[in-house]
């Protein structure tokens, strides 16, 4: 496999771009150890690239026993009970200045018409950090997004695996969709890899985040469903970064805000590999 070019061509462009999802599946870690490996990333190769560390709303007591003061750890806060239980842990985390609340994530409902779910939804939510509404697989994401959109104010968020990984062509519409109507929007699960591969658990073929950004910047230049179709499938590194060695990374990563990943050492790990990152970075 060809290497990739210079890491100075795109500088920036994996800036708090992964996630801390240490917590959910496949990796499953405990709070503890999550929390304790997330704040080591400080001062290390991996520090640059970590966002925010993603926590269930139900966890967030046990978050609060676990916390150091003496570390400010900002937090996503995934919404596994609901919106009223979103704002509970908000305001628990409130009384702990070292737990600063960064993103909430929620999902909508996968038997509901998803416009209207977006709606009502949307006009539930009181957070003041940006929210990201998880639009289910299987289903045409466009008006979930364009709900969105005119909301003017959330993001929109999308599951590519672990399991379930959703085809290119779906993919690629929620991309397209969410850079048409000017909605930023993360990813999340089973892009532990740059590149296209399969996972050795399950033998299923997962995506790789490189694909996945050079596809929105050519979404962001007019680029047609197949064309980006044909990169988000590549194995190849020359493909996939001759698109991002063009990118304006400001106007790409104001869409594309991050992605989530259960471990931060693979994805890291291999952009050095493949001298997209090296150890001046750090």
């Amino acid at each position: 496999m060809s290497r990739g070019p210079s890491h100075a061509l795109i500088a920036g462009l994996f800036d708090e771009l992964i996630d801390d999802a240490a917590i959910f599946p496949p990796g499953n870690a405990p709070l503890a150890a999550a929390l304790r490996a997330h704040v080591d990333y400080v001062d290390t190769r991996y520090e640059s690239a970590v966002g925010p560390l993603l926590v269930r709303a139900s966890m967030v007591d046990e978050l609060r026993e676990l916390a150091d003061p003496d570390s400010l750890i900002l937090i996503g806060l995934i919404a596994d009970t609901g919106v009223a239980g979103a704002i509970a842990a908000r305001d628990a985390l409130q009384n702990d200045p070292w737990l600063e609340l960064a993103q909430v994530e929620i999902a909508l409902a996968a038997d509901a018409a998803l416009g209207m779910a977006a709606d009502k939804l949307l006009a539930e939510l009181p957070f003041t950090v940006p929210t990201y509404i998880e639009v289910p697989q299987r289903v045409d994401p466009e008006p979930a997004i364009a709900a969105i959109a005119a909301d003017g104010v959330e993001r929109s968020k999308f599951r590519c695996g672990p399991e379930l990984v959703p085809s290119s062509q779906e993919l690629a519409q929620f991309i397209g969709s969410s850079v048409r109507h000017g909605v930023p929007f993360k990813l999340t699960a089973g892009l532990h890899h740059a590149l296209p591969s399969a996972d050795p658990r399950t033998g299923v073929r997962q995506h790789g985040f490189l694909n996945t950004l050079a596809a929105t910047w050519m979404f962001l230049q007019g680029a047609p469903l197949p064309d980006v179709i044909t990169v988000l499938d590549s194995p190849e590194i020359s493909a996939v970064t001759s698109v991002l060695a063009g990118a304006d990374v400001s106007r790409l990563r104001s869409v594309y805000r991050s992605f989530g990943s259960c471990s931060i050492s693979e994805p890291v790990d291999e952009l050095y590999h493949l001298d997209l990152l090296s150890e001046e970075d750090v």
